[in-house]
């Protein structure tokens, strides 16, 4: 039994030691304090242990201060597999970061750039998932996407999050994301335009 302990110990740790430095880089940003990782035995325990008992399948790991806290990779449940779960630290790692950059990033930013860095979504589940909404024009809003209740994943919140990060990405710059990471309201500075016209040029590029 040790032994699967500690190989999740050691695959974690490696997981994450490919990332941080890499991710701290790019957002320039290097954490004054240490991140502890809280490994719950099953699903029931860690939603139980974050106070959200009716929690949903795929919800496998959340962040308190510097605590990331997630489900065991040996028991990921029925939506998650052992890689996934360590690619989900990976996902709150980098949100944990860019909340202590600024505590007031928005959801959208935050869970789009765990996304963006974790790559636990294919190019074809994103596409594939999303095609739909895009199609109807059913795309949320950066309002919309500021929601914490399950919802955020039935809009497609982790995908269109993941996508308006790539799009400022892609068409700006790591700078632009990184002031925008320091100045979320700041959109004429940074883009010289409206929320609403950056939103709109968003749909655009993710509708074609």
């Amino acid at each position: 039994m040790n032994n699967r302990f500690n190989k999740v110990h050691h695959d974690l740790f490696n997981e994450l030691s490919d990332h941080i430095e890499r991710i701290s880089l790019k957002y320039n940003y290097h954490p004054s304090r240490k991140v502890t990782i809280e490994v719950y035995p099953d699903m029931p325990s860690f939603h139980q242990a974050v106070g959200e008992a009716d929690a949903p399948n795929w919800f496998m790991g959340t962040y308190e201060g510097s605590i990331l806290k997630i489900v065991s990779p040996l028991n990921p449940g029925p939506e998650h597999t052992y890689q996934s779960i360590l690619k989900g630290t990976v996902h709150l790692f980098a949100m944990w970061l860019i909340s202590e950059i600024n505590p007031k990033a928005p959801k959208w930013i935050r869970q789009g750039i765990g996304g963006y860095e974790a790559k636990l979504m294919t190019q074809d589940f994103i596409e594939g998932s999303t095609e739909e909404s895009i199609h109807n024009l059913e795309i949320p809003t950066f309002e919309q996407l500021d929601n914490d209740t399950w919802e955020f994943e039935t809009m497609k919140g982790f995908q269109f999050s993941f996508l308006f990060v790539e799009f400022v990405v892609q068409q700006y710059g790591i700078d632009q994301l990184n002031t925008l990471i320091r100045n979320p309201q700041d959109f004429n500075g940074i883009f010289q335009c409206s929320e609403k016209e950056l939103h709109q040029k968003m749909v655009e590029f993710i509708s074609k």
